[in-house]
């Protein structure tokens, strides 16, 4: 997939491209045009029909100035023309490893010499590499007539070039190369999954869509078709498989177009059942067992792309396998290649469990999300007009204090952080408190069946371990219950459920009515309610859970100073890392994430934010292994505070003064006159 933005600084008109564009000479653009390539290596070429120059487009984003310009009428001032392209093509579809074969002869023969990387200079004692003839194995190659990329180079797609015409050079020097390749499978829309299927090839014939699992598709509704032709994957992560029920080969099927079944590395044309991967992606990381259900033996863990597992000193023998959180393919043999099984979070006790028939596992990569490196966070959800997320819909990342009288939701998706439904406008009557997944229908929702949502708010960001009290009587007197996890039914864990007051000491948490979080929510941030009777007309709690918030990075910026917390960028290489406030640089890094409690840092995910020495006034606060004990997390206020959850009273200040280290962090007591203990924390 590309998007192109017709101007600069990715502004102007945005065209989505999934597939090759024979001719594309109608597209108004200016001079400079913005491409973000999404997935696929890709040839722009400057005719029609895949015809004329090339430039060839990488994954990322680029911005290009006309490149035809260099060959246009001499005397035409340069930027004058538009930038004008004839075509499109899509060249690198799989993710084998690039591989190209140079022949000393034409016609593919005599001696042969085989590359699988970039090589900046192939020269042998200052002599150029001669080749008459060329084989693109896989993967589209640049090939350089001078060594270290020089000059401009012959784009060489996959197929063969048996002479120097072939591929357009004049003599057979080749000094440097380099591959296109793809980088992960990625998914940009996870939690907008759709797909259009098509009875025959090139998306013609009669078509539907689908938006959950299929386990049988030749059993759906209506006049059934007989094969899948072709698919549109327009948004979610998919598999296909063989067989119904989720069985027989399976086929990644990211997002973008698949004309036949070729395209989707079939076996065969039987695409029978789909299933929707609904895993969170990040931070991919799972474990290869060489035993069966994890016994002892040889192991090895991945958190990124591996080509072959003999690389990592391992076998091509895997009986089991632990995925510790993201989206994994494994693959049968080396560079991405053959029988491919997708992995989700969970464990697989043997082969049968992952659909193989052996055991040989011979590469493995993670399904990444776009956006996951720019670090944003995004809440979003989306509200359908029928049940099974059918119908008119309708999406928002903001709060919302009324909706059209219009639209009544039936069914919903919510994607990235909680939100808070209220059955009256202006965020009034009674919350359904929806966490991160997909509602079907209204029951799912926890709503009646009459019920119609007017009214909706995001669940609010908050940096603190969950903490909760529940007291006997009023005034946070008599008997005291306090939790820091799930209760399904206070009575069921041997409480008493009776509840005259509240305190909610960290986290966010939802109250219910009934056990198993059923009946009428509450959704209560650090509060302290007196009497729980007045404010719920209930004189107990049946069951409450703590929101779970996924992983959010931030800045901290001093309000003071309008300096920001950062460590230096070789800080993992270190024992103790310097924490101090400057200005944004690219010699720092002031990103940091809030996990279980502890502040984190992006470079260092192994350390953590904490006191050293005395914990008196003015102690430093560094960087140090997250292994120390005992463990000192934080907490934020809504005043910008950030406390020490360990040293009682203590809040993270700038020690200040004239001194070398007046920039670095320290913790201080609280103090009214120091406004250097306000911090705005800035979610990306």
């Amino acid at each position: 997939q590309i998007i192109l933005f017709s101007e600069a600084s990715f502004a102007g008109q945005k065209r989505e491209i999934w597939g090759d564009v024979p001719d594309a000479t109608s597209w108004e653009l200016s001079h400079t045009i913005s491409i973000r390539v999404i997935r696929g290596g890709w040839v722009m070429y400057e005719k029609p029909q895949f015809h004329g120059r090339k430039c060839v487009l990488a994954e990322g984003d680029v911005e290009i100035d006309n490149p035809w310009t260099a060959y246009g009428q001499s005397g035409q001032p340069h930027g004058s023309r538009p930038f004008c392209i004839g075509s499109f093509k899509r060249v690198v579809r799989d993710y084998r490893t690039p591989e190209i074969s140079l022949f000393m002869e034409e016609n593919g023969e005599g001696a042969r010499l085989k590359f699988t990387d970039s090589a900046e200079d192939t020269r042998v004692q200052g002599q150029a590499l001669a080749a008459a003839s060329i084989i693109v194995h896989s993967g589209l190659w640049l090939v350089y007539s001078k060594p270290f990329f020089d000059d401009d180079p012959y784009v060489l797609e996959p197929g063969r070039y048996p002479n120097l015409k072939a591929w357009g050079a004049k003599d057979s020097s080749v000094c440097s190369m380099h591959p296109i390749r793809l980088g992960s499978p990625v998914v940009e829309r996870p939690g907008e999954p759709q797909v259009l299927i098509y009875e025959a090839t090139g998306f013609q014939g009669r078509s539907f869509t689908i938006s959950r699992d299929i386990y049988d598709l030749k059993r759906l509704p209506g006049p059934a078709l007989p094969t899948v032709g072709s698919l549109h994957v327009l948004g979610g992560c998919w598999v296909g498989y063989e067989k119904e029920g989720f069985r027989g080969h399976q086929y990644l099927l990211e997002e973008g177009q698949y004309q036949d079944w070729r395209q989707w590395g079939g076996y065969s044309k039987e695409l029978v059942s789909l299933r929707l991967i609904r895993t969170d992606f990040s931070d991919p990381a799972l474990v290869l067992f060489e035993a069966m259900d994890f016994e002892e033996g040889a192991s090895v863990e991945l958190s990124e792309a591996l080509p072959d597992t003999q690389l990592a000193g391992y076998g091509t023998v895997t009986q089991s396998i632990h995925v510790l959180s993201g989206v994994w393919v494994a693959y049968e043999g080396t560079n991405f290649s053959g029988e491919q099984y997708i992995l989700e979070k969970g464990v697989y006790r043997s082969c049968e469990d992952w659909g193989a028939t052996d055991c040989r596992i011979a590469s493995a990569q993670p399904i990444l999300q776009v956006g996951e490196h720019n670090l944003h966070f995004i809440s979003k959800i989306l509200l359908f007009s029928e049940p099974d997320f059918l119908g008119d819909h309708v999406a928002f990342e903001e709060d919302q204090d009324t909706l059209p009288n219009t639209f009544v939701p039936h069914s919903c998706r919510v994607r990235g952080g909680s939100w808070i439904l209220f059955d009256a406008p202006a965020f009034a009557g009674d919350q359904h408190v929806l966490s991160e997944g997909e509602y079907p229908t209204l029951s799912a929702m926890g709503c009646l069946s009459s019920t119609a949502i007017r009214s909706l708010k995001k669940v609010p960001v908050f940096f603190s371990e969950p903490s909760i009290f529940l007291h006997g009587l009023e005034c946070f007197e008599g008997k005291e219950i306090e939790l820091n996890n799930e209760v399904r039914s206070l009575q069921a864990e041997g409480f008493n459920n009776h509840v005259l007051s509240v305190r909610v000491k960290g986290g966010i948490w939802v109250l219910c009515e009934h056990s198993d979080f059923r009946g009428h929510q509450w959704l209560l941030d650090c509060t302290e309610i007196t009497n729980w009777l007045t404010y719920s007309g209930l004189q107990h709690v049946g069951s409450l859970y703590p929101i779970r918030q996924r992983r959010i990075y931030f800045r901290i910026r001093s309000k003071e100073l309008e300096l920001y917390l950062s460590v230096p960028d070789d800080v993992e290489d270190m024992k103790a890392g310097r924490v101090v406030v400057s200005s944004l640089s690219e010699q720092s890094n002031s990103v940091w994430y809030y996990e279980d409690g502890l502040i984190k840092n992006q470079v260092a995910p192994n350390m953590s934010l904490q006191v050293i020495g005395p914990a008196g006034k003015g102690a430093k606060a560094v960087l140090w292994s997250e292994t120390r004990m005992p463990r000192q997390t934080w907490s934020v206020d809504s005043q910008g505070r950030i406390h020490s959850q360990m040293f009682e009273d203590m809040i993270l200040d700038i020690k200040g003064g004239r001194s070398y280290d007046r920039d670095h962090a320290i913790v201080w007591d609280m103090a009214e006159e120091r406004p250097t203990q306000i911090w705005d924390i800035q979610v990306l």
